[in-house]
């Protein structure tokens, strides 16, 4: 039995060392590496295992996954941290805060009764931000509806602190219902920019130039390509959890052969986008702060690729960094980062569920 856990061992930190591997592998060249990645909780989680296990048995062996398990001391920590979140707010510079949020369009398809709009989700939405006061705030999966039925682009600006807008629409329905991106920012907006990804599922970045006082920053918003699972999809997750389907070899086989082709195809267009949104702001003339949805979790070249141009806001928080809780919960794929003029303070995600992300926020104290 021991040779037995032995080995699961060895496949254990074989799968930590190609997550390690995986966010310096381009997709577009070794997209297969980027797999692993996806699962580094889980596979930190059976490596933490097999350490308490040896050490049970009193085994040396319990050093093969503490090793590695402390060669990524740097993945660790970007989905977990312990620092202060009630530190006091420097009294000199300025102190901004910022909030990003993927609100699922607002739950403007959970209809009620008789089909009519259901306002509770956008509401609730609207409350939280009302209370905050928020300096700057960046949605993603933003709608506005031109026909004024589900008001959101005309009574944000009156209910948030937040009253310059800087709206990008990728898709629209029947020109009544327009999704995208929208940046809210309490500071006039002096110059408003896009960034056109190639997406299959309208996937786009804004930028705007803020004003604070004698200063001006660059805000980055960005929604970089999702996996864009179908209703059969999420079925088909659903039922990995029945025995009888998943017997059913031919139904698990093309099944997860679906899903990992469109998380390969996702891969490939997100490493597209991450170079070009880059390689716009290494040429910002002013400091920079990027908030979105990823769509990708700390574990992948993605993200890795980011954070050589910028800090990870996050490192100022306390806890496990989950930001999605929708039908495969558990990931962080939110993230605030900015360049080296700002030290962040008190990073915090939200606990309120009122989409299927958590809503992160940060100040940000620009010297």
């Amino acid at each position: 039995m021991t040779r037995v856990f032995l080995f699961l061992n060895y496949l254990a930190v074989l799968s930590l060392l190609l997550v390690y591997l995986g966010v310096y592998a381009r997709p577009d060249f070794f997209w297969f590496l980027a797999f692993p990645g996806l699962l580094y909780p889980v596979i930190l989680l059976v490596n933490i295992f097999f350490v308490l296990l040896w050490l049970f048995k009193l085994r040396i062996y319990f050093i093969i996954s503490l090793l590695a398990i402390a060669l990524g001391w740097n993945h660790l920590q970007t989905i977990f941290q312990y620092n202060d979140v009630s530190k006091p707010l420097p009294g000199e510079g300025k102190n901004i805060s910022i909030v990003s949020y993927n609100v699922r369009v607002f739950d403007l398809y959970n209809y009620g009764p008789n089909w009519q709009l259901n306002f509770s989700g956008r509401n609730n939405i609207f409350r939280f931000l009302q209370q905050q006061e928020f300096d700057i705030v960046c949605f993603q999966e933003f709608v506005h509806d031109a026909a004024g039925s589900f008001k959101t682009l005309d009574t944000l600006p009156r209910i948030m602190k937040a009253r310059y807008s800087h709206t990008g629409f990728a898709r629209s329905s029947k020109d009544v219902n327009f999704f995208g991106l929208a940046t809210f920012s309490a500071y006039p907006i002096i110059y408003k920019g896009q960034i056109d990804f190639p997406s299959n599922m309208g996937n786009m970045g804004i930028f705007s130039d803020i004003k604070i006082g004698s200063d001006t920053i660059r805000v980055y918003n960005v929604h970089f390509e999702s996996i864009g699972l179908s209703p059969e999809d999420y079925v088909f997750v659903e039922n990995i959890t029945n025995t009888q389907r998943i017997t059913d070899h031919k139904y698990f086989t093309q099944g997860s052969l679906r899903i990992l082709r469109r998380i390969r195809n996702a891969f490939l267009l997100r490493a597209e986008q991450v170079e070009m949104v880059t390689q716009h702001l290494e040429k910002s003339p002013y400091p920079v702060v990027l908030a979105g949805d990823f769509n990708d979790t700390p574990a992948s070249w993605s993200y890795h690729k980011m954070t050589q141009l910028l800090n990870d806001a996050f490192k100022s928080g306390k806890g496990y960094g989950q930001t999605y809780i929708g039908s495969i919960p558990g990931f962080r794929i939110d993230y605030i980062m900015h360049s080296d003029d700002f030290t962040p303070y008190n990073f915090t995600t939200g606990d309120v569920e009122y989409s299927d992300h958590y809503p992160i926020w940060v100040w940000l104290n620009l010297e």
